[in-house]
């Protein structure tokens, strides 16, 4: 009898929203009139605000209300986010590894990343030192996935000050992509680069998602919060190229940011149980090392002492044992070798994978 499939590829959490954000859609999707239509004023305007209050709270920065931009998710904020600022023949300041989307939407721009290495002997952290080294006359940005997906880097101030002086002083815009600021574990703490400095937050455009914070990846809710400096442009580009969020996911969208946050601190214990284990019992199989990660909900494992790149190992272990992860190729440059697990399924599903995991191993 074949194995049953366990997908570990996609960071879709394993539970639905929560049960005030379902409700609160389907009520207003029995009200109709302005809910189901063309959202009037007070719609989104009761979710910016929420943003807002929000925002203040748990990254201490706060932008006005009408700096709030609702969209369709995160991708499409990165997107708004990505236009507002660069064109073509532009350079950005990322650190790698990093989310492959960030990738694949610089691809399209015509704009060239500049990697500045997050060490595995530095626990995954970049030399303070060396960044300015990766900044050239071209580089318009910089962008912070804090906490990082896929090496679940938590950025600390020191970090992040080298970073915004660095933007001040080469006029850069600085992007916050910061969707799992909630998934912080042990004595690491989330730190919002807006929140250090009137200068950082000046030239800092934030983008967020309900997907990870409340597991409505399906529902597609996201926002970008953006400084003054930078409003112009991103309105004219949101209004012909941003698709907007269905006018009742608003009501969804507020009652979780209106709402106790229970659902969310459970959350973050239930990665914290997952990334204990599995971290430990991956990096107890020879050949492969896999460190305890800070933040996200990600672990990320180094299997180039099998021998194999990111894909082969990938594709032979789904042939294999029918479990698909993640290569960490497509991660960034020099990860090769690399792979990315989302524990976006309960332990003894885990327990599960690396089992075969162990299998496929003892096969090499």
């Amino acid at each position: 009898m074949p194995k049953d499939f366990i997908k570990l590829s996609a960071g879709d959490p394993d539970v639905e929203a929560p049960q005030y954000a379902i409700d609160a859609a389907i009520e207003k999707i029995k009200e109709g009139g302005d809910w189901t239509h063309y959202g009037r004023g007070p719609i989104p305007l009761a979710f910016r605000e929420a943003v807002v209050d929000y925002y203040k709270k748990y990254a201490g920065a706060e932008y006005p209300e009408q700096n709030i931009i609702p969209t369709a998710g995160s991708s499409a904020a990165l997107y708004l986010a990505l236009r507002t600022v660069l064109k073509k023949g532009d350079e950005m300041l990322m650190f790698n590894p990093t989310y492959r989307g960030h990738f694949t939407l610089l691809g399209g721009l015509g704009v060239k990343p500049n990697l500045v290495p997050l060490k595995r002997e530095n626990g995954y952290h970049p030399d303070v030192d060396e960044i300015a080294e990766y900044i050239t006359p071209k580089t318009k940005a910089v962008i912070l996935c804090n906490p990082n997906n896929p090496s679940g880097t938590v950025f600390n101030e020191k970090e992040l000050r080298v970073v915004g002086d660095l933007a001040v002083d080469h006029d850069m815009a600085i992007y916050g992509d910061e969707i799992y600021l909630h998934y912080v574990y042990d004595d690491n703490k989330f730190v919002s680069i807006s929140s250090l400095d009137e200068s950082y937050m000046e030239r800092t455009i934030n983008i967020m998602s309900f997907s990870k914070t409340f597991s409505m990846t399906g529902w597609r809710l996201g926002y970008i919060m953006v400084p003054d400096g930078y409003m112009e442009m991103a309105s004219k580009i949101a209004g012909m190229a941003s698709p907007r969020p269905a006018t009742f996911i608003y009501a969804a969208g507020t009652a979780c940011l209106r709402g106790d946050f229970k659902y969310v601190e459970e959350r973050q214990k239930v990665y914290d149980e997952r990334r204990k284990y599995f971290c430990k019992a991956i990096d107890e199989i020879d050949d492969l090392i896999c460190d305890l990660f800070e933040g996200s909900f990600y672990a990320w494992f180094d299997a180039r002492s099998t021998g194999l790149g990111s894909d082969e190992f990938v594709e032979r272990l789904f042939k294999t044992e029918n479990v698909q992860l993640s290569s960490g190729a497509t991660f960034g440059e020099g990860q090769d070798g690399m792979i990315r697990v989302p524990l976006v399924h309960p332990i003894p599903i885990l327990e599960d994978c690396i089992g075969r995991i162990k299998s496929f191993m003892s096969s090499l």
